[in-house]
Parts: structure tokens; C-alpha cells; sequence
């Protein structure tokens, strides 16, 4: 097996375990708060979103920082240090006695995070240039695979031995991601040009900023987890309203979930591989143009079969939408500058992911569940035609046989 093929498969299980670790409170967050003194149902929709947003917030603020760090210590290292952090905090999380112990920690998650950029541009550092989209697309399969099985492990957990178990539970996923990495993944040898192109943090974010097409990128990921984000919230509650008796809302919404999830892992492969043959920027107009069609429809649908029909055709479109834009990212910078380019790339997904729901809640109080889903197909066409009009950059279109 091609050594870059291997680390990829590798990198594979340590992005696995990470999306676990960062999503399995999503599940019983709410059920854990109690016994944390917070009694009152609507304190607890609160400290819920609060706590849910905090980590996100606070790594998206400090991604640069990891990035650049890891551009000049080595982005294997950043990864190692976060899952060295992760293990220590979610132990941790596992002894707290109040919420504010909570949203401390969990702040201190966010804060020392990193780990998707370092990530990405540690797989993208030791991937062959014309098998960069091919490469994110197995890898986002990771990502998608790791965030939807952490919400169902962690319930699991949770409801078999206690709200405290699945903390304990996870640092050792996370171990054993920390050692796979350690032990078994290669990072490239840094060029000494790189070496001598290290520099201050300031001097590299704007050196990364003012690179031809990194802030319309930065853009675009932002609206594209913006865009999925904000219809998050109201899933359920769709699916509630399309239900005749109201029962298992919580089942079926986990199935519609899983049912699109496998579809977007299907999308990130066939996307990745068809980047890199007909040329990312195109790839991710069309996947925007398609998941906006999506969306458009799945606010006219009346039955949770009809739905979940429509869940699955949007994931066939957004699942492709990631790796194909840090495919692309991965066009515009030298090796270098990388990690620092998806730090900031990497923040202006995070913050669509904070802001999607916060949005998404507040819109369907104001204008209604259906009504929200149209407000994305908008976003997703502002995506489409920013791309189009923002990213002149041009690649060479791969051959059919590779």
C-alpha cells in the first residue's frame, strides 16, 4: 500500500474517534444538567444551547493561532496536543459538581482545540496534489461517521450506566486516537525553505489573508455550515408536526438523521474524486446549486416519508460540500502556509456553526418551520453564485482513467 494512502486510513480512525469525543454530550447534555443543580426547564434549554456553543465559539476564535502553530512546529504535534488536552477535559467533565465546572471546561475545550485544521492540513501535507479531493473525501467520511455514532454511544452510555460513564468512556476513544497517530502516522519532512519561512502569528494571518481566494473561501464554508446549521434546531420539530400521534419523534428523527448522514458519506467520496477530475470550484457550484434545489423542495413536503426522501437527497449534495472547498483550499496556499489557512478557514466554519442554530431558532419563531428551509435554499444559492463570481481560480482538469 502507497505510504500516503496508509496514513490516510489512519487518520481516518483518529478523525473518527475525535468526532465521537466532541459530539456524544449532544445526546443527554440535557438530562446530565440536573444533577448539576439546574432544575428549571427552561435553565436547562439554556445552559444546553450555552454549553453546546461554547467549545465551537472558543476554537473558532483561536484556530489561526493552532494553525500557525502548527506550521511551524509540525501539524502531527497540534493534532497529538489536542487529543492530549481532550482526554485530560472530558476526564474532567466526568467529576463536575456544578454547571459553572461545565462551561468552564468546555471552554477550555474550545480553547485548545485546533484539531480540524491541524487535521486537514496534515492529510492534505502528506496527500499527492491531483488526489486531494479523493483523499478529503475518504476523510470526510470520518468526520460524518464520528459525529453521528457520538450522539447514539454516548445516549447508550448514558442511559445504561449513568450520565458520568460516557465521559470516562470517551478519553479512551481519545487515547486511543492519540496512539494511532503517534504510532503509526507520518508527517512529511518539512522543506528547509519552509523552515526559514517561519514567522510571527500577525505577519502570517495577513501573509494567509491577503492570498488570492482564502477570504471567499473562508466565506463560503462559513455559509455552507451557516446553511446547515440553521435548520438544525427545527428538525425535530418538523418531523413532530408532520407526526399523527406525536410519539417516537426523537427515533424518527434520529433515523432521517442517519438515513442523510449515509448519504453524505456517499456524496464526500464521489465528490473528492470528481474534483479532482473535473476541477473543485465547479464541483462546489454545482453542489450548492443542488443542495439549495433540495432545500427548496423539503419545505413543500407534508409527510415524514416525503421528508426523510428529501433529507437524503440534500445529504447526497452537502456531504460533498467540505471536502471539495478545502480541496480547493488546498490549491491556493503552499504547504507552508497551510495549516494557518485552515485555521482560518476552519474558524469561519465554526462560527456558521454556532450562529446556524441560533439563527435557525429565532427565524422559525419568526417566519415559521417551512418558511426556514426556503431561507436556506437562498443561502445555499448565495453560496453558489459567490463561488462563481469570488474564486477565479482555474485547475487543470484531471484524466478520466486516473
Amino acid at each position: 500500500m502507497e505510504p500516503w494512502k496508509r496514513n490516510l486510513y489512519m487518520m481516518w480512525f483518529v478523525q473518527f474517534g475525535a468526532g465521537m469525543t466532541l459530539s456524544f454530550i449532544f445526546s443527554f447534555v440535557p438530562l446530565y444538567l440536573p444533577q448539576l443543580g439546574v432544575i428549571d426547564t427552561h435553565q436547562v434549554a439554556i445552559w444546553s444551547g450555552v454549553l453546546m456553543g461554547t467549545a465551537p465559539l472558543f476554537a473558532a476564535l483561536l484556530g489561526p493561532m493552532w494553525g500557525n502553530l502548527g506550521d511551524r512546529y509540525g501539524r502531527k504535534m497540534m493534532v497529538e496536543r489536542v487529543l492530549l488536552s481532550n482526554i485530560a477535559v472530558v476526564i474532567l467533565m466526568g467529576f463536575v459538581s456544578n454547571v459553572y465546572q461545565f462551561l468552564a471546561l468546555r471552554i477550555l475545550q474550545g480553547m485548545l482545540g485546533g484539531f480540524g485544521s491541524a487535521a486537514i492540513a496534515l492529510v492534505t501535507s502528506f496527500t499527492p496534489k491531483e488526489k486531494t479531493g479523493q483523499a478529503l473525501g475518504i476523510y470526510q467520511t470520518a468526520t460524518i461517521a464520528g459525529t453521528a455514532s457520538g450522539p447514539i454511544v454516548g445516549g447508550l452510555l448514558a442511559d445504561t450506566f449513568g450520565y458520568r460513564f460516557p465521559f470516562f468512556f470517551m478519553s479512551l476513544i481519545s487515547f486511543s486516537s492519540l496512539l494511532v497517530i503517534f504510532f503509526l502516522v507520518q508527517e512529511p519532512p518539512r522543506t528547509a525553505d519552509a523552515k526559514l519561512k517561519e514567522e510571527g502569528f500577525f505577519r502570517s494571518l495577513s501573509g494567509v489573508a491577503t492570498l488570492p481566494g482564502i477570504l471567499p473561501m473562508a466565506f463560503i464554508n462559513f455559509l455552507i455550515q451557516f446553511s446547515l446549521m440553521i435548520v438544525a434546531p427545527i428538525v425535530p420539530l418538523y418531523i413532530k408536526e408532520m407526526s399523527n400521534d406525536g410519539n417516537f419523534v426523537a427515533t424518527l428523527t434520529g433515523i432521517v438523521l442517519a438515513l442523510a448522514g449515509a448519504a453524505a458519506a456517499v456524496s464526500s467520496i464521489v465528490a473528492g474524486k470528481w474534483g479532482d477530475r473535473v476541477g473543485h470550484r465547479t464541483i462546489l457550484i454545482l453542489l450548492s446549486l443542488g443542495a439549495a434545489a433540495v432545500f427548496g423542495i423539503t419545505g413543500f413536503t407534508t409527510t415524514i416519508i416525503a421528508f426523510a426522501a428529501s433529507r437524503v437527497a440534500a445529504g447526497l449534495f452537502i456531504g460533498g460540500l467540505m471536502p471539495t472547498s478545502n480541496a480547493l483550499i488546498a490549491r491556493i496556499v503552499t504547504d507552508d502556509k497551510r495549516g494557518m489557512a485552515y485555521g482560518v478557514t476552519t474558524s469561519f466554519t465554526l462560527l456558521g456553526m454556532v450562529i446556524g442554530p441560533l439563527a435557525g431558532g429565532w427565524l422559525s419563531g419568526m417566519i415559521g418551520l417551512r418558511e426556514t428551509f426556503f431561507v436556506t435554499t437562498a443561502m445555499f444559492l448565495i453560496a453558489a453564485l459567490w463561488v462563481w463570481t469570488h474564486n477565479p481560480q482555474k485547475q487543470p482538469v484531471q484524466s478520466m482513467e486516473s
